[in-house]
């Protein structure tokens, strides 16, 4: 008697697909993280010895470089411009703190006029932003 053999397929996995989907998973995040722009400016804040933690939450963000150029939250603004949005953010939050992050070589009559916009537009709470001594030396000792 004559038995049939069968022909058995091959045991190894076929991996392709899982390279596929690896590849794509690579992709993905590659691509995905080039969206991470970071705005602002460059600012060098002044020093002080006991900085406040502040709330992240209810925070408006002004930033001023020593040039006089003003950005709000991360996007550049006019006065005008700067002007409106508080008055917005007033309308939204009138609670909210207001951090103006100046370089330490702004113009101290540019940092009043931006306070005087914010109390104007409604909002009371004003924080000027520091960085610890010791944080600051660190950053400007060379590598």
């Amino acid at each position: 008697m004559k038995f049939r053999t069968r022909e058995l397929d091959d045991p190894r996995p076929d991996i392709t697909p899982l390279v596929d989907v690896v590849f794509q998973l690579i992709i993905y995040f590659a691509v995905s993280t080039t969206f991470a722009i970071v705005g602002g400016f460059r600012i060098k804040l002044p020093q002080a010895n006991a900085p406040q933690e502040v709330e992240k939450q209810e925070r408006v963000s002004i930033e001023i470089t020593a040039a006089g150029e003003i950005s709000m939250d991360g996007r550049p603004v006019n006065s005008a411009e700067l002007e409106q949005a508080l008055k917005a953010e007033a309308a939204k939050n009138a609670k909210a703190l207001v951090v103006i992050k100046a370089d330490r070589l702004t113009s101290h009559g540019q940092v009043v006029s931006v306070m005087d916009l914010a109390q104007e537009a409604g909002l009371e709470r004003l924080a000027i932003a520091t960085e610890r001594k010791a944080q600051a030396k660190e950053e400007e000792a060379p590598p």
